[in-house]
């Protein structure tokens, strides 16, 4: 189990720094050291899933979101959606990332989930009792083919992997987001 959790966080560290170094080849200097701000407001459909040993919590469904995009490069975002198909779930998410410069802008985002709500439980010999707290993960999520268009931001494939705890034991999380449309404001 230890191995495949250092795997995996090998794997994410490689994939963000991947995405910090392939974007940073066109950096250029400004002349002015401000900060420049774009907000967006975003709606997105998808999936996600938190698997353990001792719940499954996650569903399809829908969300919306708030971004604020610095200097067209680094990204701060935070969304909630409604998960159905597996009960009545919700998803809170906020990461931080970096994106490409320029109309197809993708990007590679930390970060960190909570799902709460309606789960499976299911009871074993190191979780004798149902887990009540929410599923909180890590991860990396990569959108291979976004576009930034300056007043509008589309989205067509979001793919996201984390690692919870739900101790003993570890938990992974996996999201597909089909489809985000963003308008900045």
């Amino acid at each position: 189990m230890k191995t495949a959790q250092h795997t995996f966080i090998k794997a994410g560290a490689l994939a963000l720094g991947l995405g910090l170094v392939g974007t940073s080849g066109d950096a250029r200097a400004e002349e002015s050291s401000s900060l420049q701000h774009r907000f967006s407001v975003y709606a997105a459909a998808g999936a996600q899933v938190y698997l353990s040993n001792a719940r499954t919590i996650g569903g399809i469904g829908g969300g919306i979101g708030v971004r604020d995009t610095l200097n067209d490069r680094f990204i701060l975002q935070a969304d909630l959606s409604y998960l159905s198909m597996l009960g009545n779930t919700a998803s809170f998410r906020v990461g931080a990332g970096v994106q490409r410069s320029g109309t197809y802008a993708p990007a590679a985002l930390l970060t960190l989930s909570t799902l709460f709500g309606e789960r499976l439980s299911f009871l074993t010999p190191e979780h004798p009792t149902r887990i009540s707290g929410p599923g909180m993960t890590l991860g990396v999520t990569l959108a291979p083919a976004r576009f930034d268009l300056k007043s509008v931001q589309v989205s067509l494939l979001q793919l996201g992997i984390g690692a919870g705890t739900d101790l003993p034991g570890l938990g992974l999380s996996y999201s597909v987001g089909l489809l985000e449309v963003g308008a900045t404001f």
